[in-house]
């Protein structure tokens, strides 16, 4: 058994390691910075590599690791790996993702860059080097990643043309904010930033020629892979059908819940009435920051004060969205915490009224950040949502524990705090529960447009038409929305589901531990497990919860 948990222990160490070789930009995220000069290799024979190296580690992890003498945290560490791996592999060999998605390559560069001006996890001086390395590098980086690519969707070259347009402006930014600290360094970096800037413009170029005349096929995954996901990526035993009915009931109920609550407010105005005038008081724009950080404190305080779970030392911050995230993300983000890193300050992403866009459009962008919809944004984000929840996860045990990142668990865990802190009285606005039941009602149309568009019966546009008339989201945003959904099978149904799992978690808690139960002792044991597969999170959840 000790030869065993040691060969497993060395094993999850390499996938650790060289994982974070292949992904430079994954490992700044990490915290892991023996990297931070390098994007990746993203031309075919990198691709290649990747596969192989993957491949042949799943070979050796099943030949030489029999799980069944493991111990408990290692079965489970076991079981996650097994997981990454085949999740990595089919993206990779069967889905393709990287001849089909042009937008991957400059999301890549624009993070890998962004990480390492907004994390202070080292001075400036010292991140000074890497970011200018990554500035310089982009240019051979998107020119070598253009060759991993074949026939492209249409949807998904819109994404990626829209994505790298911002790139030139973002780079801009860096290079402003390195020339006010580094006045005397202004011709290395301003090179620097050139380079940068005509990377992306040739790759724009590329995108609007060479790539735009092979466009055709289908984002979506097919029937098949989506069941493959939902059993080998979240260790479910259901599959799309059962999914999507899942999804067309809770559509149904939700809705049911909104109109009887709409009615308990003002019996003479249905609930679109209600939030359309709710939507009317709304910060100014140059407050909305502000607005932000003060739900913030509110938030943070109301989970303390009720003791619904342990709070960690890990501070957050309020700032801007980056330019380069704005196309698909209209309106607020949350960037954790890199679980490597000392620093645990997670950042809180608003994004600005695009004064770009037409005042109709801005004015319904300013309308989505109103007083009693922003709590729930706020609560979901963090207290005790994603940051209260990752923060723990930071401290979850193995470092391929640390780097789990299960949308069921994240999405699911912020999804049930709306519902939680609704229970424990955190609305002050009687509007701000229909915002929850018709936000409850967008996450459930997710379920079923999740499984639409992947399965192809389901289309880019019927899917749009179904979050602005079911879930009343204004057709920018449903927009944005939508076209996420096209690059993350699976990721818009997670929110729902892991919300019920959750809840059959608790419901099962409170009957195993009778008059015992707490729910700041069910939550601190359910957040020690880290950001991992519900199922798993299950396998040990009573070892750390007391069983009357």
């Amino acid at each position: 058994m000790i030869d065993t948990a040691k060969t497993f222990a060395a094993l999850s160490e390499e996938f650790v390691e060289v994982y974070m070789r292949h992904q430079p930009v994954g490992a700044t995220a990490a915290g892991l910075h023996d990297y931070d000069e390098l994007l990746p290799d993203d031309s075919p024979d990198g691709v290649r590599a990747r596969t192989s190296w993957l491949r042949d580690l799943d070979q050796r992890l099943v030949a030489s690791v029999p799980w069944e003498e493991l111990p408990l945290h290692q079965r489970v560490d076991y079981a996650l790996l097994r997981s990454r791996i085949a999740s990595l592999r089919v993206d990779l060999e069967d889905l393709k993702v990287y001849a089909r998605n042009p937008a991957r390559f400059p999301e890549t560069a624009l993070r890998g860059v962004f990480l390492l001006a907004a994390r202070p996890f080292a001075p400036l001086e010292e991140r000074k080097e890497p970011i200018l390395a990554r500035l310089m590098a982009i240019p051979d980086y998107l020119h070598e990643a253009r060759a991993s690519l074949g026939q492209v969707p249409e949807v998904l070259l819109d994404i990626a043309s829209e994505v790298n347009a911002s790139g030139p402006a973002f780079v801009e930014e860096v290079v402003r904010t390195l020339l006010r600290s580094f006045p005397g360094e202004a011709e290395r970096i301003e090179h620097a930033g050139g380079r940068a800037r005509a990377g992306f413009l040739q790759y724009q170029e590329f995108l609007e020629g060479e790539l735009s005349r092979r466009v055709g096929g289908s984002f979506a995954i097919g029937e098949r892979w989506m069941n493959y996901k939902l059993e080998r990526e979240h260790m479910l035993s259901v599959g799309c059908a059962e999914v999507a009915d899942l999804g067309r009931v809770q559509v149904e109920r939700t809705r049911t819940l909104l109109e009887q609550e709409a009615r308990r407010i003002d019996a003479n105005r249905d609930w679109r009435a209600q939030i359309a005038d709710a939507r009317q008081r709304h910060p100014e724009p140059l407050r909305l920051r502000e607005a932000y950080v003060a739900e913030v404190e509110r938030a943070r305080r109301f989970t303390e004060e009720k003791h619904l779970a342990p709070l960690l030392d890990a501070p957050l911050e309020v700032i801007e969205t980056p330019l380069f995230e704005r196309p698909t993300t209209p309106y607020a983000t949350y960037l954790p915490p890199a679980p490597l890193d000392v620093d645990q300050t997670g950042y809180l992403f608003v994004t600005p009224i695009d004064i770009g866009r037409r005042r109709e459009d801005q004015a319904h962008q300013l309308e989505a950040h109103n007083y009693a919809a922003l709590p729930l944004t706020v609560l979901h984000e963090s207290y005790p949502g994603h940051h209260l929840q990752l923060s723990h996860a930071n401290h979850a045990g193995s470092r391929l524990r640390l780097l789990a990142d299960s949308s069921m668990l994240s999405e699911g865990w912020a999804l049930y705090c709306e519902e939680l802190m609704y229970e424990q009285g955190f609305f002050l606005d009687p509007a701000s529960r229909l915002f929850q039941l018709r936000d409850l009602l967008w996450r459930a149309c997710r379920v079923v447009i999740d499984v639409g568009l992947h399965t192809g019966r389901m289309s880019v546009p019927q899917a749009v038409e179904m979050l602005v008339e079911e879930a009343m989201l204004d057709p920018v945003a449903a927009t944005i929305e939508v076209r996420r959904y096209t690059m993350t099978p699976t990721e818009p149904m997670s929110y729902v589901l892991g919300k019920l799992m959750l809840l059959e978690l608790r419901d099962e808690a409170r009957r195993r531990q009778g008059r015992a139960f707490t729910l700041y002792d069910f939550h601190a044991a359910l957040l020690r497990s880290g950001t991992l597969p519900l199922p798993l999170v299950r396998e040990e959840l009573w070892q750390h919860l007391p069983v009357a």
